[in-house]
């Protein structure tokens, strides 16, 4: 098979002739810059950086880079993937640097501000939208435009800022022609927050405890705003997929209700305000494209796995297994039937970070016999590599993961 046959194989509940690999093909399963520039340099590679992610510092890993380490998915962006920054577009780049000052490419927009203590700003049109402090691997958003929203009227002035564009029309065409005509990868279609997210973004938006404390107190105000997100949500899909519908596999959701220990609100509040929009979000886009649905959910998320697979989530990401009650070998065998796994590759809370070389190839080994029987699995890591991580351990994922997924596929 192909990578693009490999990934649709997996994907309808099949094992395909070798178990597929996500490398750094979305904004959840990707690579901090600053580890993919050192683990360049250790396989003596030289390559420009390009920093697509702001926000995240995730590097756009080169095709040259996505075969070496097995990778079968490429990724389709929207014109400004980062999370609360429409104004960065990624169709121009210009010279910048990481946050270690090692050079990289940035999108041509990108004006940060230095201050004496070296703290980055990152600001639009005078406003603040971002900081990174000194010392810390990313950004953290700043602005929160709907704080003091208390009546369906500041709702409804609200701006959308990542209107769609003939430019980002443009900038779509590109990469379809190029992805799917030019590659025999399979298409991830990675959206940000603003569409294809009710709960993640509105905490953004609003700011995390005006929002909870809306979710307890203004249930009638929510329904209104998530009914206003949803719109815009339709409408933005109904111009992606008229153009990239035809040649995506898979299509991103993202929200994160799990914590480490439990969900972040009730199930009832869930079913109540966020599996209706979120079935109707669904529903919009299997008219549209034969794409499967792909959730990134972090966190002690069983309560509502049901409730994913009645709405017609194909994919769960990450199987967070360090989260309560997200064991992978319950999950895979209560859910696998309806749900494949992409990502829970190896534990980027602890085993990535703080385990030994050989702990990480022991984890890599386990997680992908275990997940991919019977199909329904994709090998990816559980969250991005953060920049800290060092070539070695990143080798010993992918190296490890090349020949499992061969081996997995010959069991008796």
């Amino acid at each position: 098979m192909n990578s693009r046959e490999r990934i649709i194989c997996a994907l309808d509940h099949r094992e395909p002739d070798q178990v597929p690999i996500d490398v750094g093909a979305s904004r959840v399963t990707g690579i901090g810059a600053i580890a993919y520039k050192r683990l360049l340099a250790d396989l003596g590679r030289t390559e420009t950086v390009r920093v697509y992610d702001l926000k995240q510092q995730l590097a756009e890993l080169s095709p040259a880079m996505i075969d070496l380490l097995g990778g079968d998915v490429v990724q389709v962006h929207r014109l400004a993937p980062s999370t609360g920054m429409s104004f960065l577009h990624i169709d121009a780049w210009k010279d910048g640097a990481m946050t270690d000052g090692s050079p990289c490419l940035v999108p041509s927009t990108y004006e940060p501000a230095f201050l004496p203590d070296g703290t980055i700003e990152i600001h639009n049109q005078g406003a603040l939208v971002a900081r990174r402090t000194p010392g810390a691997l990313y950004f953290d958003l700043c602005g929160t435009p709907l704080a003091s929203a208390t009546t369906p009227a500041d709702l409804d002035a609200f701006v959308f800022p990542d209107a769609w564009s003939e430019r980002e029309e443009r900038f779509l065409r590109a990469q379809v022609e190029a992805l799917y005509h030019g590659t025999d990868k399979a298409l991830f279609a990675g959206l940000p927050l603003m569409c294809c997210s009710f709960f993640e973004i509105s905490l953004a938006l609003f700011g995390f405890n005006h929002f909870m404390e809306l979710l307890a107190c203004e249930r009638e105000l929510v329904e209104h705003w998530l009914d206003r997100l949803l719109d815009h949500q339709l409408e933005i899909l109904e111009r992606f997929l008229a153009i990239a519908g035809p040649y995506i596999h898979v299509i991103q959701l993202n929200d994160d209700f799990g914590a480490q220990n439990s969900l972040q609100i009730s199930p009832r509040a869930y079913r109540q305000l966020f599996k209706p929009r979120q079935r109707k979000w669904i529903e919009f886009v299997k008219a549209r494209t034969k794409a499967k649905v792909f959730i990134h959910c972090d966190g002690a998320i069983e309560e509502i796995l049901p409730d994913f697979i009645e709405i017609g989530i194909d994919i769960l990401n990450p199987l967070q297994t360090s989260a309560k009650g997200m064991d992978p070998l319950r999950i895979k065998t209560t859910y696998g039937k309806d749900l494949s796994f992409w990502g829970g590759g190896v534990e980027t809370q602890s085993t990535l970070p703080f385990g030994t070389v050989d702990a990480i190839r022991a984890e890599v080994r386990e997680r992908i016999d275990m997940l991919s029987k019977g199909g329904g699995y994709v090998f990816a890591t559980i969250h991005n590599i953060q920049p800290d991580i060092p070539p070695e351990k990143i080798r010993a994922i992918y190296d490890t993961a090349a020949v499992c997924r061969r081996s997995a596929t010959m069991r008796a």
